[in-house]
């Protein structure tokens, strides 16, 4: 028996048992926004309100995914059910659903850098520079965020050759996956279908969703039907990809009769980071109560270069950690009661190029660390070559991938044909295993480990494109590693210790951002800790090819200074005699 009162909140009771309709969840950070989720559907389930084919829980990335996939089994391990409720992100499910329905008629999935590349040809085709091409693939993509696709006059032409080379190959781009499930839903019949084949969904993250999305959204559930949506407006942070803070106050419009819930008891960060990230997003209303009663406040470095910045927090960690090389144990700068894991510590920031000094920092003090800052992983080369090969070998799109691999087209036929006939062809751990054998590349390196995990956990799911589509899906939280990651790319993830770098003006806020979205971001930052802050930023630093010398970011300002912890840049403590030496 599943004793709920125990495990849930009255807040969390409330969510979890209402029975039927439209509901709204408000979640701030820390809140078991996941735990009412997973809870809701375990009761719905237990409770013999639905089975778990009638239910669709989506998420935002395949982590979240997992999470609650891991969550829901746990709940439901005593529960005599012979199935598990689909759970997926839209992207995930939207392929699925397009591959269930149309067959052979189903197109290719390709990812952003391929996408560009034929916005590229298109924009050749026309005569057009294409230096012009990156750009006029962000505005095809922005017009794509929208039901039905916004096209200006300037951009038909280009959007039309775009569209006519994606056809001739059979692909499609991300965006066009659920534009693709939109036009399914506008046959009434098969809308009726879907309503009455999965009457209760649940959509996580809702203040991420783009406007065609929540079109989407609206096809998929009647007005009155059983839909849960949880979200923090908050934490809108994807605007750049169409999302809209607003679509969690238009649901209470478009859907009949919707019921609210408030969660505003906070497990993970203390008052103090609350408080904080309160006072930069300049929240009114809902307070968030955090149940973490000791006394934190944020610290705050500053230091006169990237190279000085990136040495102190690779030392810092190392203190943390207890010391991992022969020079820290040396000089003594080991040290440290409450000695936390490498996994437990977090580097975020704004833009990737940032976190490349910090790289270079631990890797000269031998501190293991993973990266996940960027937007879209299948960009990267050992990547990019995997899910070439997975795709061919599947026997998709041969020719188009094979011409766009290195080297002679025969021998990478010859090893295609190889790996099609073998028992691994259509066994996703074993395939992938020897994909990477065969391009030489190094198993142990943590993102081809976090992508191993991946597909052993997704074995039914063959497309790589939607297994790895952010940032945090190349990520292993299991491995003893300090996490560099892009703010982005660490939402909805937690961690005791969280360095933010780069904390100055013209980096966050970015001056080319929507100034609003940029403190939702740094709101974002703030309240993945649940121990200790660290802000630094430096006078002078060099990004994008230009010096920027400027003050600290005014989001600091706007954290109350009763909070604040100032500290000056790091100076390096007098060495201690060699232990070695005093043996002697």
């Amino acid at each position: 028996m599943i004793d709920w009162h125990s495990a849930l909140n009255p807040a969390q009771l409330e969510a979890v048992f209402y029975r039927a309709g439209p509901l709204l969840v408000v979640a701030g950070p820390g809140t078991g926004k996941t735990r009412v989720l997973t809870y809701r559907i375990g009761y719905l389930i237990d409770a013999g309100i639905a089975r778990p084919d009638q239910i669709l829980a989506i998420t935002f990335t395949n982590q979240a995914a997992r999470e609650m996939s891991g969550r829901i089994s746990k709940i439901l391990e005593s529960s005599e059910v012979d199935s598990r409720p689909g759970i997926a992100t839209f992207h995930g499910w939207a392929l699925g659903l397009l591959k269930k329905r149309l067959g052979r008629e189903a197109r290719l999935l390709i990812d952003e850098m391929d996408a560009i590349g034929i916005c590229r040809d298109a924009v050749r085709d026309l005569g057009l520079s294409l230096a012009r091409a990156q750009g006029i693939y962000r505005r095809i993509s922005q017009a794509k965020q929208y039901w039905p696709p916004r096209i200006d006059k300037g951009l038909e032409a280009v959007y039309h050759a775009y569209h006519l080379i994606l056809k001739e190959y059979g692909l499609w781009d991300y965006d066009d996956l659920i534009l693709e499930v939109l036009r399914l839903f506008e046959d009434e019949k098969f809308r009726a279908e879907f309503h009455t084949e999965v009457p209760f969904v649940l959509i996580d993250e809702f203040q991420d969703v783009s406007p065609a999305q929540y079109c989407l959204v609206k096809a998929m559930v009647k007005r009155d039907g059983d839909i849960t949506v949880i979200g923090d407006p908050n934490q809108s942070i994807y605007g750049f990809r169409g999302a809209d803070p607003g679509s969690m106050q238009q649901f209470s419009i478009d859907f009949k009769g919707v019921k609210t819930v408030i969660l505003d008891t906070a497990y993970r960060s203390p008052q103090a980071f609350l408080d904080a990230a309160k006072g930069v997003a300049r929240i009114k209303g809902i307070c968030l109560k955090s149940k973490r009663r000791h006394i934190h406040r944020l610290e705050i470095r500053s230091f006169k270069g990237p190279g000085a910045e990136a040495k102190w927090v690779a030392r810092t960690i190392e203190q943390i950690v207890g010391g991992l090389s022969f020079d820290s144990l040396n000089n003594g700068t080991a040290r440290g009661s409450n000695l936390r894991g490498l996994s437990d510590v977090a580097v975020l920031f704004r833009f990737r190029a940032l976190g490349t000094q910090i790289a270079k920092a631990l890797a000269s003090q031998g501190i293991p660390f993973q990266r996940a800052d960027d937007p879209d992983p299948l960009a990267q080369e050992e990547l990019c070559s995997i899910w070439r090969v997975w795709e061919a070998v599947k026997g998709r799109g041969i020719q188009y991938h094979l011409k766009r691999m290195p080297g002679n087209d025969d021998l990478w036929h010859k090893r295609i044909q190889d790996l099609r006939s073998s028992p691994e062809a259509s066994d996703g751990p074993r395939l992938l295993s020897s994909i990477i054998e065969m391009l030489g590349l190094d198993p142990n390196r943590p993102v081809l480990r976090a992508l191993q995990r991946t597909v052993e956990r997704y074995p039914e799911e063959d497309s790589l494109a939607v297994l790895i589509r952010t940032e945090s899906d190349i990520l292993d939280l299991n491995i003893e590693a300090v996490s560099l990651l892009s703010i982005h790319a660490a939402k909805g993830l937690e961690f005791p210790v969280v360095f933010m770098i780069g904390c100055e003006d013209g980096i966050i806020p970015w001056k080319e951002a929507d100034p609003d979205e940029e403190r939702r971001l740094f709101y974002v930052g703030l309240t993945r800790a649940s121990e200790k802050i660290y802000l630094t930023h430096v006078r002078c630093r060099r990004l994008f090819g230009q010096e920027m010398d400027a003050g600290p970011s005014p989001f600091i300002s706007d954290i109350p200074e009763g909070l604040l912890v100032r500290a000056q840049g790091h100076r390096p403590k007098r060495a201690r005699k060699p232990r070695q030496g005093r043996l002697f």
